[in-house]
């Protein structure tokens, strides 16, 4: 847990820029996918932890909405290109994207920025199922977005988004 919200607090205080390749090592490449970015509640975002606290990473807005943005990573090693995340996607209802007022690039638009294509994915890898991080994994008619790929999650994390808590509740979509 404690290493998760550390990277997403790093991914997330990173200024927006164009895709690009991250690392190269040996044969294996790291690019950074931006999904676009999205709105949501400071409060509901960072919990229990004071504004006071936050407000230094991560400015507000006058309805104290924070912007976030959605970065997932594609890991080229040989034949294998395995993304992680899939951002919101855009399968949800315009009521949905206005409380989330999503922005920007999308998942597959980036990736064709790097000369990709969905088809060429071999493994998605979920990290959680919150819908800004798994919700460009399925279309609207709920098929996979990138039809040759195995889809990953970890036991944990699967039983966490069937049975979660009353707070995250809403973080999880039917």
């Amino acid at each position: 847990q404690f290493w998760s919200s550390c990277c997403f607090l790093f991914l997330a205080s990173l200024p927006s820029c164009t895709p690009k390749k991250l690392l190269q090592k040996r044969n294996m490449q790291v690019y950074s996918i931006d999904a676009g970015s999205f709105k949501l509640d400071g409060g509901a975002m960072f919990g229990v932890v004071p504004k006071l606290l936050w407000q230094k990473l991560i400015s507000a807005d006058e309805n104290n909405l924070c912007t976030f943005a959605m970065r997932c990573l594609l890991i080229v090693d040989g034949d294998k290109k395995i993304l992680i995340d899939t951002g919101m996607g855009d399968k949800q209802s315009e009521k949905f994207f206005g409380h989330y007022h999503p922005t920007g690039n999308n998942l597959l638009n980036s990736l064709k920025e790097n000369g990709f294509d969905k088809e060429d994915i071999t493994d998605v890898s979920l990290t959680h199922l919150h819908f800004d991080h798994c919700g460009g994994a399925v279309n609207r008619s709920m098929e996979p977005v990138f039809p040759n790929a195995a889809y990953w999650i970890s036991k944990e994390h699967w039983e966490w988004a069937v049975q979660p808590n009353a707070r995250e509740k809403a973080s999880f979509l039917k």
